[in-house]
């Protein structure tokens, strides 16, 4: 008795591990980018006082529009605070900045700080929030894509069209 050949199904399962691979190839850039940001010394980046700037970076990653993964928003101790209100100030932003870039592709990373001046702090004394992060993040997504399409490649040819 021969196979049927199921051509159909067999997009629908390259296009899931596409969609799988690639959510978490943009996971981990976004990890790699908060790690990048808060994990650096005050001479390096900012003193903190209450802990809310650093306390309020994060990323989402978005597909078709629609929530696919989020991390950051790590609450950070400081002399005068706990972060607490950075957290929720930087998941506010990534909410409001989401909506933005939500239909412009069908995947999206967005990397925030989500505290109003964020961007204060990196204009003054040449202190870096998020502008060497993009930098290194844009730099590094060509490396991310290749390996990227070697797994996909990979695992596609593990599939079975039958």
């Amino acid at each position: 008795m021969a196979k049927r050949i199921d051509p159909a199904g067999y997009v629908v399962k390259c296009n899931e591990i596409i969609k799988r691979l690639t959510i978490r190839a943009l996971s981990e850039l976004g990890e790699q980018c908060v790690t990048k940001i808060r994990d650096r010394a005050g001479d390096k980046s900012w003193y903190d006082q209450t802990g809310n700037l650093r306390s309020s970076v994060g990323y989402i990653v978005l597909y078709d529009g629609e929530e696919a993964q989020r991390g950051g928003f790590m609450p950070t101790s400081a002399p005068e605070g706990n972060g607490s209100k950075g957290k929720q100030e930087g998941q506010n932003y990534l909410e409001e900045t989401a909506k933005t870039v939500a239909e412009s592709s069908d995947f999206s990373l967005v990397v925030v700080a989500g505290m109003n001046y964020a961007g204060v702090v990196e204009a003054m004394d040449n202190k870096d929030v998020l502008a060497s992060a993009e930098l290194w993040a844009r730099g590094k997504w060509p490396e991310v894509e290749r390996k990227l399409k070697t797994k996909i490649e990979e695992e596609i040819d593990k599939l079975e069209i039958f």
